[in-house]
C-alpha cells in the first residue's frame, strides 16, 4: 500500500488513487481516505488543498482545447525532464511552487486529469453527454457562474433562472419546439412560465424534471453524492434520464412532486426517494399565508384541510375514526411540524413523514 505520510501537494496531484477518488468518490475509496486522514490529522490541510486543486483543474479544463491541453502537458513535461532528481526532490514545497507558474502547476494537475478524461473539455462526462441527448438542437447558449452571486437568466419564453455559484446552464437561444428543454450541471431555481403545449424539462447525468409551469429547485453538483428537486409552488415530474441512446425510461423511476415535496436521487444506489422539505413554506399570496389560522371547537378534520389548503401537503387520516375530535386554537407563524405536534398533542394522536406525505395515526375522541 502507498505510503502517503510525506506527501506534498504536488505529490497527490500526481498520485492516480487520489485523483480517482477526488472525481468519483466511489464507497470503498471514500472509506480509504476518510480513514486514512482520521489517522493522520496534521495531513488534513494538505490533502485538502489538494482535493480543491483538483477539483478546480477540472473545472478549468472547460477553457482548453483538445490541442491547447496536448500542448501545454508537452511543455510541462519538456520543462520538468530539464530539472536533475536531485533539484527536485530537494527542493521544498513553497520553493517548489514559486520556481513554477501558476499555470505550469494547472498543468500539472491537468496532465492527471487527461488520464482519467481523454478528449474531453465539458465540466463532466455526464454534462457532455444530457447536452448530446438532443442533436437536433442546433444552437446552444451557455452561461458558467464562476462568480460567488447567484445569477439571473431570462428566457425567451419568460422563464426565469437563478444560476447558484459553481454552476453552468445551457439552452436554445429560442425555443422552436413542442418542448422547453435545458441542461443543468450545478444548482439552479426555476420560476418557469407556464404553457401546457410546451412542458419544461430539466435535464442533468441522472435525471429529468419536467412541469408545464411552476417554481422548483434543482441542485446536481456532480462532486455530490445525490441529487435533488425541491419544489416551492405547482408540480413537477422527475424521472431517471435516458442515456445518450436510449430511447425509453423506467416507467418506475418516476415521482410526482407537489409544494413542498422534495425528490433526492441517491447515485451510489441510483434510486429516487420522495420527502418533504425540512420546513415546509406556506403557498400563496403573502396577504393571505401570514393570517393566523383560528378554530373555535372545530372539527379536526376541518383543521387538517386548513392546513392542508395553506401548505399544499398531504394530510392522510381516517376520518371515520377522528369524526368526534374538535379542536380550540389559534395557530399562527409556526413551523408546520411544530403545529402539527400541538394538534396531536391535544387530539392524544401522532403524526409520520411517508414518501412525501402526512400520516395522522390517532384514537377516537368519542
Amino acid at each position: 500500500m502507498q505510503d502517503y505520510s510525506n506527501y506534498d501537494i504536488k505529490d497527490f496531484l500526481a498520485d492516480e488513487a487520489f485523483c480517482r477518488w477526488v472525481l468519483h468518490q466511489q464507497a470503498g475509496d471514500n472509506a480509504f481516505w476518510e480513514n486514512w486522514i482520521r489517522k493522520n490529522p496534521d495531513r488534513a490541510t494538505i490533502v485538502a488543498a489538494a482535493r480543491d486543486l483538483v477539483v478546480e483543474i477540472q473545472h478549468a479544463q472547460n477553457y482548453l482545447s483538445d490541442e491547447e491541453l496536448r500542448h501545454e502537458l508537452a511543455r510541462l513535461s519538456e520543462a520538468r525532464k530539464a530539472e536533475t532528481p536531485e533539484t527536485e526532490y530537494a527542493e521544498t514545497e513553497n520553493t517548489w511552487f514559486g520556481k513554477l507558474t501558476v499555470f505550469m502547476v494547472i498543468m500539472a494537475c491537468a496532465m492527471v486529469l487527461y488520464h482519467f478524461y481523454p478528449g474531453q473539455k465539458q465540466l463532466t462526462n455526464g454534462y457532455t453527454d444530457f447536452k448530446s441527448l438532443k442533436n437536433e438542437q442546433k444552437k446552444l447558449v451557455e452561461i458558467v457562474n464562476n462568480g460567488t452571486a447567484i445569477k439571473t437568466i431570462l428566457l425567451q419564453d419568460g422563464s426565469r433562472i437563478r444560476l447558484s455559484p459553481d454552476s453552468r446552464i445551457s439552452y436554445p437561444d429560442s425555443f422552436v419546439k413542442k418542448e422547453r428543454e435545458v441542461f443543468l450541471s450545478g444548482e439552479a431555481f426555476f420560476e418557469v412560465t407556464k404553457n401546457p403545449k410546451s412542458p419544461f424539462k430539466v435535464y442533468t447525468s441522472e435525471i429529468v424534471t419536467t412541469v408545464l409551469g411552476t417554481s422548483f429547485t434543482v441542485k446536481a453538483f456532480e462532486k455530490d453524492r445525490d441529487v435533488s428537486v425541491v419544489v416551492k409552488t405547482g408540480k413537477v415530474t422527475v424521472a431517471t434520464a435516458p442515456g445518450p441512446n436510449a430511447e425509453q425510461k423506467n416507467e418506475a423511476d418516476e415521482l410526482v412532486l407537489l409544494p413542498n415535496q422534495q425528490m433526492v436521487y441517491y447515485r451510489e444506489e441510483q434510486k429516487m426517494k420522495r420527502s418533504l422539505v425540512e420546513n415546509p413554506a406556506p403557498v400563496g399570496p403573502v396577504e393571505i399565508v401570514s393570517q393566523n389560522l383560528i378554530f373555535d371547537s372545530a372539527p379536526v378534520a376541518s383543521v387538517f384541510d386548513a392546513l392542508q389548503k395553506r401548505y399544499e401537503v398531504q394530510i392522510v387520516y381516517d376520518a371515520d375514526l377522528l369524526a368526534g375530535c374538535q379542536l380550540t386554537a389559534e395557530l399562527g407563524q409556526e413551523p408546520l411540524f411544530e403545529k402539527l405536534g400541538m394538534i396531536c398533542k391535544a387530539i392524544q394522536a401522532r403524526y409520520e413523514l411517508i414518501d412525501g406525505q402526512i400520516i395522522i395515526y390517532g384514537t377516537s375522541c368519542k
